[in-house]
């Protein structure tokens, strides 16, 4: 940046993200589903080869005094030969799967290649969070530019922290329309006037992934809803794997309320499943002791839309492990855990997780969410939709029956945009609408 090379800066910042999202997943896992699961196994074991061929070279290096070891050159040529291997390797699952390949190496989308991927009237903001002040990068399909703002991550996390407090105390408007206002001058403000259309797409980073967007307040006095459709994704890399996503026709699967016993007990929650099956005719609505994992599991790859009103718990130390709270059965323990997203075959256009329990607590650098959403992404589906808080199930039931009333003419990211603001109409606490949150293609 300080170069001038914003571009370059930009194929940076996205390479951090894929590296992060590797380092996340860890060294001895590789995630796969269905006709890539021979790719990975093989993956897998070229991968202890040349981990086997480092160390042994690592090691000659050490005993050039003994004359019975390798000779140092030897293994030198087989560390060459391991790691042409694996790159050879690499290059054939690009051509097979760039998907599949983004979870093995760094793949990064490029600045061009990202403003082709742009639909018009779309932009893309990416921020990155440092220690001592936050980047923004403003792409639509004829422009690039960015803005180093003076908000360091102190600072942000501070105010996001006191923002989501005020918002889930129930802190009178005024207080949270104060806040909502530092945030959109600190974040938006600086870059408002190089956004054209209707569209925006986030790319958060860091704390940021905790903010609701939807809820920051313009000087007009305007809600960032009232004037954009807003959608999220992990990385802009994303977007060039989302295209040919989704698509399936078939019926949509609901679960709600699992019989998780009294003390996580959502008893709008069934209320919500079966009015939404409502909109659907011939849905499938699993609900208690029907909701099960194993029942999921079977039916998950055949909906052409999952909804899940059900409890969530994410894990900020171990991504991996955050899952979706079903009942038990059999086999299965109930917790339908990212991990196991990951090696689902959804053909979905839509994904909701409704009414979770998400457990955000300590306002981490976001690899749960990223997890989260990433997981159901790479599963089959253009777009999930999760919460930044625990939503109040009352006000979810109410929220979701505008969303899926908008569904049947528009696609997801307007039908929530249009849901929430019939909400605030009704309910102008953001405490009501602002949780809710789309990741994925903006319509």
């Amino acid at each position: 940046m300080s170069l001038g090379r914003a571009e370059e800066a930009f194929g940076f910042a996205e390479r951090a993200r894929a590296r992060a999202f590797l380092d996340l997943l860890g060294t001895h896992t590789t995630l796969s589903k269905g006709k890539t699961r021979a790719l990975v196994e093989e993956e897998m074991r070229l991968r202890a080869q040349l981990a086997e061929a480092r160390g042994a070279s690592a090691d000659s290096e050490e005993e050039t005094e003994d004359e019975t070891a390798p000779d140092p050159a030897s293994r030198r040529e087989q560390l060459r030969a391991a790691d042409a291997a694996y790159r050879a390797f690499l290059e054939r699952v690009r051509a097979e799967s760039q998907e599949q390949a983004s979870l093995m190496s760094v793949e990064p989308v490029s600045l061009p290649e990202l403003q082709r991927l742009l639909p018009e009237g779309t932009a893309l903001l990416e921020y990155l969070v440092t220690d001592a002040e936050t980047l923004v990068w403003v792409v639509t399909r004829g422009d690039a530019a960015v803005r180093r703002l003076q908000t360091p991550r102190r600072l942000l996390l501070d105010e996001v922290r006191a923002f989501r407090a005020a918002i889930a105390e129930s802190a009178p408007l005024e207080q949270i329309t104060a806040r909502a206002r530092q945030l959109h001058d600190r974040l938006v403000g600086p870059v408002r006037r190089l956004l054209h259309g209707e569209r925006l797409l986030i790319v958060p980073h860091d704390v940021l992934h905790y903010l609701p967007f939807t809820a920051l307040r313009s000087p007009r006095g305007r809600w960032l809803v009232e004037d954009y459709t807003l959608a999220t994704l992990p990385s802009a890399s994303v977007l060039k794997y989302l295209g040919d996503k989704g698509g399936g026709e078939a019926r949509p699967v609901v679960v709600g309320n699992p019989d998780l016993g009294p003390a996580l007990e959502l008893r709008y929650a069934g209320r919500e499943a079966r009015a939404i099956g409502a909109h659907f005719p011939g849905a499938r609505v699993l609900l208690r002791a029907d909701a099960t994992e194993a029942r999921v599991k079977a039916l998950a790859g055949e909906a052409g839309l999952l909804h899940f009103a059900t409890h969530a718990q994410l894990d900020e130390q171990e991504p991996l492990a955050s899952a979706l709270l079903l009942a038990p059965d059999g086999a299965e323990d109930g917790r339908l855990e990212v991990r196991e997203i990951f090696g689902l075959d959804l053909h979905a256009r839509l994904v909701v997780l409704s009414a979770c329990e998400t457990g955000l607590g300590q306002l981490s650098r976001g690899d749960e969410l990223v997890g989260l959403q990433r997981a159901f992404l790479y599963a089959g589906t253009p777009a999930v939709i999760t919460t930044l808080w625990k939503v109040d199930d009352r006000a979810s039931f109410a929220l979701m029956g505008k969303f899926y009333d908008q569904l049947q003419a528009v696609g997801p990211a307007q039908a929530l945009r249009q849901a929430g603001r019939a909400t605030l109409a009704e309910y102008p606490h953001p405490f009501a609408w602002a949780g809710f949150v789309l990741t994925g293609v903006p319509d």
